[in-house]
């Protein structure tokens, strides 16, 4: 995690017109800022944003897990994997499949739409088949618990990715993507935001609270607006799950249109959010917006490669699917999982974009380096 130890600098000769701009803000019932000098921007706070991203513009080279297992890993071992409901959870199924083939493991892959009542029925649906193992991201345990429970007393190990939920070493074995590894995605996108603004952009954070771990990314986010960037406006709007794969360019642009001095949108998804903003955009009129976002699929890489989205924080699929496999293996093999973990973040844009026909790894041997803790080929 990054902790940015910021002095925000006092500005008296501008401090009534930074107050006369935040009022007028208040009254318009926005966090958007109309006009703005650049006596009023935090010169300190806009250098240490810089160096932010100049920092993770590099490509990761270290994988989440550092120490070998050191004991043979099971084969035939079965394991199953309850996705969230979104097109990017479904991307994580097929790397844990590549994972698991290596292994000698069996793999399976139940589909939910994510709402309570699906996440229910996929976990009385793992209660039914009995696997040795469970791979889930990005749904609370208070949806399952009892099904947890039941879990446990069959002993079947699971495990989890993005969850808010802290492992127990009972019941929940292992979690990375925890809320704390979860904000450096947010604070790197706010700081891309504040160094592209020159320390004065107005932003939208478009957020999808029904996923719980999606705070720690809008901590993040906020954490750096605060700290860096005084001159900045930072608004957000809440997208509910059933609009996801509907009409979120429309409520987007809605939001843009109501606020023109808004001109940076920050996708807390960029996956599910993403899909048919530019054509949106572009249709509306709305051709100075510059969108970043988390954790891309392939629709957002092709948007990238084409001009249509400035950038993206890649979600680490493979590394943290490879280190829930990871932990996994560690159970089977009588090994406790590793408790010092570090995820991976790049800010990736045209210029850095490895391919845009497939998620690619942020460490780019990541497999690789995996094998060689297994003792696999």
């Amino acid at each position: 995690m990054i902790t940015i130890p910021l002095t925000r600098s006092r500005r008296a000769a501008s401090g009534a017109l930074a107050a006369l701009v935040l009022l007028t803000a208040a009254a318009c019932g926005s966090s958007t800022a109309s006009s703005v000098s650049d006596e009023d921007v935090n010169q300190e706070g806009l250098q240490q944003a810089r160096e932010l991203v100049a920092e993770f513009s590099k490509q990761p080279t270290r994988i989440p897990n550092a120490t070998p297992i050191g004991k043979p890993v099971p084969k035939g071992k079965r394991v199953t994997f309850l996705s969230c409901g979104t097109s990017t959870c479904n991307l994580e199924a097929d790397i844990i499949k590549q994972a698991t083939d290596a292994l000698g493991w069996e793999f399976t892959a139940i589909a939910n739409d994510g709402t309570p009542e699906g996440i229910k029925k996929g976990w009385q649906q793992i209660l039914r088949d009995k696997p040795d193992g469970v791979l889930y991201p990005a749904t609370p345990v208070s949806a399952f618990k009892n099904e947890l429970d039941q879990a446990a007393e069959m002993g079947i190990e699971v495990v989890a990715c993005c969850t808010t939920d802290p492992a127990d070493g009972e019941k929940l074995d292992f979690v990375i993507g925890t809320p704390e590894q979860s904000e450096r995605p947010g604070e790197l996108m706010a700081a891309y935001i504040v160094d592209k603004s020159d320390g004065k952009g107005n932003a939208l954070f478009v957020n999808v609270s029904a996923f719980e771990i999606i705070g720690s990314i809008k901590k993040g986010y906020d954490k750096v607006f605060d700290e860096t960037c005084e001159a900045c406006g930072n608004d957000v709007i809440d997208i509910p799950i059933t609009a996801l794969g509907k009409d979120v360019p429309d409520r987007i642009v809605s939001y843009l249109r109501s606020n023109p001095n808004t001109k940076y949108v920050a996708l807390s998804i960029d996956g599910a959010l993403g899909a048919g903003l530019p054509a949106a955009l572009k249709a509306a009129g709305l051709n100075d917006v510059t969108v970043i976002g988390v954790g891309p699929d392939e629709t957002t890489l092709q948007y990238i490669s084409g001009g249509l989205q400035e950038a993206t924080i890649t979600f680490p699929y493979y590394e943290e699917m490879f280190s829930m496999v990871d932990a996994l293996a560690r159970k089977f093999a009588g090994v406790e999982p590793d408790p010092d973990v570090e995820v991976p973040d790049w800010i990736v844009t045209k210029d850095t974009l490895p391919t845009d026909k497939e998620i690619f790894p942020v460490v780019a041997d990541v497999s690789d380096q995996y094998f060689k803790l297994w003792g696999v080929n």
